[in-house]
């Protein structure tokens, strides 16, 4: 139950937090998305953002793929890969600096995991497997 803050108005619940979605397709892959984020963040929780949900940011297939087509879980643009050392959204440290801004204000961060499409990979491999019965 909600309760009394001040001058009489009402404090919020956490059941009433905000999450805004912090991206969208055709966002332009200049590498410069985290830093707007940062910049902005401030800004969206005076207006009542409580949280913000962000593309998956690991490295793509190409220095403009949206992270849905997944060629690195573990480069989030660190390394030189795929034509860039960042991904579409920016550089590692542009990330650590958001989540820091984020952080620092009260901003949660919900990050959009994609783990199964893992689609762009520079040739294929063979896997070995042993066929099971399983019926003993």
């Amino acid at each position: 139950m909600a309760g009394q803050g001040a001058e009489g108005t009402e404090d919020k619940t956490s059941e009433n937090e905000t999450m805004m979605q912090a991206f969208e397709w055709y966002v332009p892959a200049d590498h410069k998305h985290w830093q707007r984020l940062r910049n902005a963040v401030v800004g969206l929780k005076a207006t009542g953002i409580d949280n913000i949900w962000v593309p998956p940011g690991c490295k793509a297939s190409s220095s403009q793929g949206n992270g849905y087509d997944i060629y690195d879980l573990y480069d989030l643009g660190e390394f030189d890969q795929k034509g860039s050392r960042s991904t579409k959204w920016g550089s590692k440290d542009d990330l650590m600096q958001l989540i820091e801004k984020a952080n620092e204000v009260g901003v949660g961060i919900y990050w959009d995991a994609v783990l199964n499409h893992k689609a762009a990979a520079d040739e294929t491999q063979k896997c070995l497997a042993v066929e099971v019965d399983p019926n003993g």
